[in-house]
């Protein structure tokens, strides 16, 4: 995950409206949760090659920071909760 710097962090959620955001995607439902969250990151993903264009290497460092955004969900909450649930109910 990026550490970003205090006052830039600050910045990107003044833009991005992150607490309206972030409770309008936590209140929703499961079954509308993961369609919402995919569209949500996809049209901030549009937009951004509106204004910047098509080229590869673009496409990649998006990717790649998607893909970043899953490892680091996975190691921050998913590995965490197996090592809970392995405590509670023992290992295989």
């Amino acid at each position: 995950m990026p550490y970003l710097d205090k006052d830039f962090k600050g910045e990107v959620n003044i833009h991005a409206s992150v607490p309206r955001t972030t409770e309008y995607l936590a209140s929703l439902d499961p079954q509308h949760f993961a369609g919402a969250l995919n569209y949500f990151n996809y049209v901030i993903v549009r937009k951004y090659l509106e204004k910047n264009g098509k080229r590869y290497w673009i496409l990649a460092l998006i990717l790649g920071s998607l893909l970043c955004c899953v490892l680091e969900i996975y190691r921050r909450v998913v590995g965490k909760y197996e090592d809970e649930c392995i405590e509670r109910n023992g290992d295989a």
